[in-house]
């Protein structure tokens, strides 16, 4: 039995008769106004009984305590949130108040002796800013495990959260953030909010900020011209300061521990993708502990203070983005996909290309050159696929074809007449023309002598197919074989008796054979 929960029963009862409220009952006990209420309405046996019945009775969550009880053995600083996120992400379970999988998880700790390490932080309350005023913007970084394995992956987080309505955006990458790359997540973010605001709060990064020397701010060159261009006031906390950024939203800090601690890492694609599904899920969803609102629906009313931003892009093109080709030949960006010519992708090793962003299009280009593998449009949503139709198998098969058509073609001396005469099986086959192509390469092989007098004769009498091509070659060759063997035959007699001459007689001498005589 519980003895505890007697215990705090029997202490209720106690304060109450004291002439304690049940405000200050609760201060003292360190326990919630209705607990003490519920208390109160129990008698000391009935308490008993209840305990009693608590721990014999199954509760909802059992039929998920081995999952749960692996999940914080994996990752014992999990939260209850965390916990109450996964079941609703990997069983679609929505069904347990937030409390009760509180109260489950700290049992389960408990019972299984699996502590939670807690830090603690001091903060300071400031005023409600208000809405479209200022965005903030934090940087961090979380080593999380690799796949099923247990090796590990160091991923890089920024960070951005609406002060006002505490709506939030984040991206992630596997490598340090360079400018560009703060440029772009800043472009990902206003359009992912639908705008910006005012100004934009800063901790003191070496990316954005060369130094700060009483107050004269001292940007790169680079975050210098997007300022420039962007037009937004730009407040950078002072060092060693980062609660000058006013509210205390810990952004990264939220998402780092909410949403990536005891995630496995797969690719940062699928990444990017899980977490903006976290945080329409629960992120930005659940109700804000501060404000006691969702920040989506706070932020619905918000937006509409946001400004708006143009169109025009913000990396020149000689900055990129550096992706990674899918297993189905497609690369993601902004939540789209976009296809790349099939045969990109490589089995068993990671694929990068670059990727460029220019006047409303994405250019993709091999990594290692110049060569262009893709060009489309930019797509708008979210979730879609836009597809060269030159890029599927059968752009691929027609290539190869094409490449077929082109060593056939290089065969004959009359390459007017050979084009006459494949496209007219093109017409004429377009399922077989494979097969056409393969005929013709044996008339090649056997008859390549015959093999232009052989299409004049086709084309001329209309017979177009390799296999009329095939028949004139052979029936051309066997007449050739023959003149060859006459020829051959006549040259071998006349040389045989060139040597030879005829013996000159008189007409007496035929006469006197046939018995005559001269008159």
């Amino acid at each position: 039995m519980d003895f505890s929960k007697v215990n705090r029963i029997a202490k209720v009862h106690h304060y109450k008769k004291k002439g304690f409220s049940n405000a200050k009952i609760s201060r003292m006990l360190g326990i919630h106004r209705n607990t003490v209420r519920s208390d109160l309405e129990k008698r000391p046996d009935e308490a008993i009984a209840w305990v009693e019945n608590l721990n014999t009775r199954s509760k909802k969550l059992d039929p998920f305590k081995e999952t749960i009880l692996n999940w914080l053995n994996d990752e014992p600083e999990l939260s209850a949130a965390q916990v109450e996120d996964w079941l609703d992400e990997q069983f679609s379970y929505t069904e347990a108040a937030p409390s009760t999988i509180r109260s489950y998880v700290k049992e389960l700790r408990e019972t299984y002796g699996i502590p939670k390490v807690l830090t603690y932080r001091n903060y300071e309350a400031v005023p409600e800013l208000p809405p479209g005023k200022q965005i903030q913007v934090d940087f961090g970084e979380i080593t999380v495990k690799r796949g099923l394995t247990d090796s590990r992956v160091k991923l890089y987080c920024i960070g951005f959260v609406l002060s006002h309505s505490r709506y939030k955006y984040a991206e992630w990458q596997e490598k340090p953030f360079t400018t560009n790359d703060v440029i772009r997540a800043h472009e990902n973010a206003f359009d992912y909010f639908g705008g910006r605001t005012e100004e934009i709060v800063y901790d003191q990064d070496k990316l954005m900020i060369v130094s700060e020397n009483h107050g004269d701010i001292l940007f790169t060159k680079q975050f210098q011209a997007y300022v420039l261009e962007r037009q937004f006031i730009v407040h950078v906390c002072r060092a060693a300061d980062p609660e000058s950024k006013g509210k205390v939203e810990a952004v990264i800090k939220f998402v780092k521990y909410n949403f990536a601690r005891g995630r496995r890492f797969y690719s940062i694609e699928s990444w990017q993708e899980q977490c903006e599904s976290w945080l329409t899920r629960r992120g930005n969803y659940k109700k804000h502990e501060k404000i006691k609102k969702r920040p989506i629906d706070v932020f619905t009313l918000e937006k509409s203070h946001l400004i708006s931003i143009s169109d025009k892009p913000i990396l020149s093109n000689n900055e990129s983005i550096t992706k990674t080709v899918l297993k189905d030949n497609t690369i993601q960006f902004k939540s789209n996909y976009y296809s790349v010519p099939i045969g990109t992708y490589r089995p068993r090793k990671t694929t990068k290309v670059r990727v460029v962003i220019s006047n409303n299009r994405l250019s993709v280009f091999e990594l290692k050159s110049s060569h262009q593998l893709a060009d489309h449009p930019l797509a708008k949503g979210k979730g879609k696929l836009t597809k060269d139709p030159n890029h599927g198998r059968e752009a691929e098969r027609k290539q190869k074809l094409e490449q077929h058509i082109s060593k056939v073609l290089s065969h004959f001396h009359n390459k007017e007449e050979a084009t006459i005469f494949i496209n007219q099986l093109k017409i004429r086959y377009p399922r077989h023309m494979r097969d056409q192509l393969r005929v013709i390469e044996t008339v090649i092989e056997q008859n390549n002598n015959v093999l232009d007098k052989a299409l004049n004769e086709c084309i001329i009498l209309n017979l177009f197919s390799a296999n009329f091509l095939r028949d004139v070659a052979s029936e051309l060759a066997r007449r050739q074989l023959q003149t060859n063997l006459h020829d051959i035959e006549s040259d071998s007699l006349s040389e045989r008796y060139q040597s030879i001459t005829a013996v000159e007689r008189s007409v007496e001498s035929y006469l006197q054979v046939l018995g005559g005589k001269e008159s």
